[in-house]
């Protein structure tokens, strides 16, 4: 069995050709053992979490495919949150809930009709009361749902500009709270099911990214 191993510790920052090489390493694994791909793909994207290594996922969002999917439920990871303080703080406590299992995304769900919705613990009720009175989740398999989108494939409107996958929260039947409508995520596939996006904010006349998130389908355990 091929077998990889995702190096977390160096003196020197990593340049955007060590992560272009890692990046083809994983996709050609991905050919021959694709579990273990998933598995290292994710594991790399946990390790890219940390602040230090934050100034990589533009370039490594730059590098990513086309997405065939997400598919159904995906396992979420919340890499980072930035360029306001509120969504620092979103971002911290998104961080702590998942460590203590408490308030947290957990994911997103992709239907083929092009919707889908996130995913939230069932302890994000309390903090939604207080943010959001008006909004209401529904319940599903143990887990919060709601904050609806429609996902579709075509170009981004931020460099590189590369056909991605877009999730718009911006329909009017979704009512969706807050600064969502005004919010962009896109979607690229690092290797076959496992995919990195990036949420953009919309200020004015032109979008700005605010932060990264990583995907897996199926969702684990799922």
């Amino acid at each position: 069995m091929t077998s990889t191993h995702v190096n977390t510790r160096h003196t020197l920052p990593l340049s955007s050709a060590d992560d272009a090489r890692q990046l083809d390493h994983l996709r050609q694994l991905a050919v021959s053992d694709p579990d273990q791909a998933r598995q290292a793909a994710w594991a790399w994207l946990q390790t890219l979490q940390a602040p230090s290594e934050h100034y990589r996922l533009h370039g490594l969002f730059a590098q990513g495919e086309v997405p065939v999917g997400p598919q159904g439920a995906c396992e979420g990871l919340v890499m980072n949150l930035y360029g306001k303080l509120w969504l620092a703080g979103v971002d911290r406590l998104v961080r702590l809930g998942q460590r203590l299992g408490g308030v947290g995304w957990t994911g997103k769900t992709f239907d083929s009709d092009g919707t889908g919705y996130n995913r939230l613990t069932p302890a994000t009720r309390l903090a939604a009361l207080l943010c959001m009175p008006g909004y209401r989740f529904q319940r599903h398999k143990g887990e919060l749902i709601g904050f609806h989108f429609l996902h579709v494939i075509e170009p981004s409107p931020l460099p590189p500009h590369q056909q991605v996958r877009t999730i718009r929260y911006d329909a009017p039947q979704h009512g969706n709270p807050l600064v969502l409508p005004r919010t962009r995520d896109e979607v690229v596939q690092i290797i076959p099911d496992v995919y990195l996006g990036r949420a953009t904010l919309r200020t004015g006349d032109h979008w700005e990214v605010v932060g990264y998130f990583g995907l897996r389908s199926p969702q684990e355990g799922g």
